[in-house]
């Protein structure tokens, strides 16, 4: 027999009567299905809630609406999102390492220091994004629009841009290899110039160190 995985009914957007789900909510859900990865909280209406720190690793929340939500150091590795709405969410520090987020709404979302490695992005809209010492080494971003994002800082090594808008990017002080810089050219990037170039060997230590990191015990969501 497989697994079973909590479903619960989908958030309809025209109804303006929907209340939002709550952590205390979520909290319970997540009791009821023992572990993060077989909960399914596709399409349910999450605006503004404070899931800071919570623990939803390969959870499913597939075009939910966590507009404002507060997600900062929660752990959403492997989780997918796609086409959720993160408009104006506080993303920082927050983990979505290999997290599907192709075709998320992300305007305007705090992303300082997050962790996007090897995570689909593509067709998402990060427009003016504040992507500060982000991790978005191994990222796919194809068709993506990055219109106005701040990504000063960010590790951009093994990066895929291909064929995002990047027109009034900033990415002074990000780091990428001369070939990836090259690709950048007269795609509307800002201060292009003063990216950090860095070698191969070096990328590769970098995401070795992040890698270990990131196996180091989550935070638990549910104090007993």
């Amino acid at each position: 027999m497989g697994e079973t995985i909590l479903s619960l009914e989908p958030y309809t957007p025209t109804d303006g009567m929907s209340q939002p789900l709550t952590r205390a909510d979520v909290e319970q859900l997540v009791q009821e299905v023992e572990e993060p990865a077989r909960l399914d909280l596709s399409w349910q209406n999450m605006r503004g809630i404070d899931l800071s720190e919570f623990d939803l690793a390969g959870a499913r929340l597939d075009r939910a609406n966590l507009t404002a939500a507060n997600l900062s150091e929660a752990n959403l590795r492997e989780a997918s999102l796609v086409g959720a709405c993160l408009c104006g969410a506080n993303l920082v520090a927050v983990n979505l390492s290999e997290a599907n987020l192709a075709e998320a709404d992300l305007i305007g979302a705090n992303c300082i220091i997050a962790n996007f490695s090897s995570a689909d992005l593509s067709k998402a809209n990060l427009s003016r994004a504040m992507l500060l010492m982000s991790n978005l080494s191994g990222a796919t971003m194809e068709k993506a629009n990055l219109s106005g994002v701040y990504m000063s800082r960010a590790n951009m090594s093994e990066a895929i841009l291909c064929e995002a808008n990047l027109s009034g990017a900033i990415m002074k002080d990000a780091h990428m290899s001369e070939i990836e810089k090259a690709l950048l050219y007269n795609r509307g990037v800002i201060d292009l110039e003063k990216v950090r170039v860095i070698a191969e060997e070096q990328s590769k230590q970098e995401t070795a160190l992040i890698v270990n990191v990131e196996k180091q015990p989550a935070k638990k969501q549910i104090q007993k």
